[in-house]
């Protein structure tokens, strides 16, 4: 493995010039934005040089999260996504759900209508433009996972490192120590975070003191699985929690929880810490803004006309309000 040239010792002056510069404006910012607007306007996005940890019980979504997010930055940043629970195929037919918006099972299990196969036959063209490099090995190899790093920021340019999940790798470092290895693992996330100026996102199990705990399921940093060291190292903690995964079906307002995604930022080095709402459509292929749906009050053609059809006085209403019967714009 080529070792990485030892950086020199830079003075205050030249250190305070340098930020100075990237705060008028004239560099390029280091934030990599996620896409969803409350997240950015709060938490100013992810940045480069560090090490996100994306925390979760299973099937809260923390994988589709990543799709999600990986098809966001990748238009205009290449992004590295090491896949260790699903393989690189199993992997890719999340990405082609996300951008069809059709069910993963449907996918899995060749259930396929017509209308889907249409979307299905404009997919290959819509990834063209996504700078995605998927890679589902190396779980087993930290030194072998950093030199592959390198290479791929050197050679296609990646600033987005995506690992998925934290505890499906191994170390043979420690291997009579799970919190030990763990501990090794992160921190050597943490490094190729710091050393290549990149940002890493990495999924994380939690223990299952979720389960047992009272009324509230949110989450707590100790619920983070086999090492403090993970909570230690991270620059960014987020939780991602479904209240419908434990059957709460209202707020404590009253409000529905139907398709309620909160991603909850319980530590945050370099900002404040929060709670953001996302909210996932009906077949869990795609995360939204929040506001998205609360705010808007439009119709798809195709669902407008099966409602005219059976409630045909609505026709003088849609003539009278002008609604947008556009397909919306995802």
């Amino acid at each position: 493995m080529q070792h990485i040239a030892e950086k020199e010792s830079k003075s205050i002056a030249d250190l305070v010039a340098e930020s100075l510069i990237q705060l008028n404006g004239t560099a390029r910012t280091n934030l990599i934005k996620s896409g969803f607007d409350d997240f950015d306007n709060s938490f100013g996005g992810f940045g480069l040089g560090e090490f996100v940890v994306i925390g979760g019980r299973p099937a809260m979504g923390k994988t589709q999260l990543l799709v999600n997010l990986s098809l966001i930055i990748s238009v205009d940043t290449p992004i590295l996504y090491f896949t260790f629970d699903l393989s690189d195929y199993a992997l890719t037919k999340r990405f082609i759900s996300s951008i069809s918006d059709i069910a993963i099972n449907n996918l899995l299990q060749h259930n396929i209508n017509d209308d889907q196969k249409d979307r299905l036959a404009l997919v290959e063209k819509e990834f063209k433009k996504y700078k995605i490099f998927i890679n589902d090995s190396l779980s087993n190899s930290i030194s072998a996972l950093k030199a592959h790093c390198q290479k791929m920021i050197e050679e296609k340019g990646v600033k987005v490192i995506f690992v998925d999940y934290l505890q499906m790798m191994r170390s043979n470092k420690y291997r009579n120590s799970r919190e030990l290895e763990i501990s090794y693992i992160s921190r050597e996330l943490k490094n190729i975070a710091k050393d290549f100026n990149v940002c890493v996102i990495a999924t994380s199990q939690l223990s299952r003191a979720v389960e047992t705990r009272g009324s509230s399921k949110h989450p707590i940093l100790s619920d983070l699985r086999d090492s403090g060291a993970i909570e230690q190292d991270a620059d960014k903690v987020i939780f991602i929690y479904r209240p419908e995964y434990y059957s709460f079906e209202c707020d404590e307002e009253g409000n529905s929880t139907a398709g309620l995604i909160e991603l909850i930022l319980a530590k945050n080095r370099n900002g404040r810490l929060g709670t953001v709402k996302l909210l996932r459509d009906a077949e869990f292929t795609n995360y939204r803004n929040f506001d998205s749906y609360k705010n808007e009050f439009s119709f798809s053609a195709s669902r407008l006309n099966e409602l005219t059809a059976k409630y045909p006085m609505l026709n003088t209403l849609i003539d009278k309000l002008d609604l947008d019967t556009e397909e919306p714009p995802f």
